[in-house]
């Protein structure tokens, strides 16, 4: 498997398994944000801030960012 797909894979798992920090209504949209841990490809467990956006009109979030914040 490329990186690239274990990477996008936890990305998905992170956002499935936390809960919504916040989220904020937009003229387009709606940005979700989302803490919480993620199991990196490796197996390391790190502190993330993820990103989502659902467009009006559409029932599917896609990625927008993800940064680390503070160990646990």
């Amino acid at each position: 498997m490329a990186e690239w797909q274990g990477l996008a894979e936890a990305l998905l798992r992170h956002a499935r398994e936390n809960e919504v920090a916040e989220s904020e209504q937009t003229r387009h949209g709606t940005r979700y944000v989302v803490d919480g841990p993620l199991t990196a490809p490796g197996g390391m467990i790190l502190n993330v801030r993820s990103a989502w956006y659902i467009n009006l009109g559409a029932d599917v979030p896609r990625f927008v960012t993800a940064h680390p914040l503070p160990k646990l």
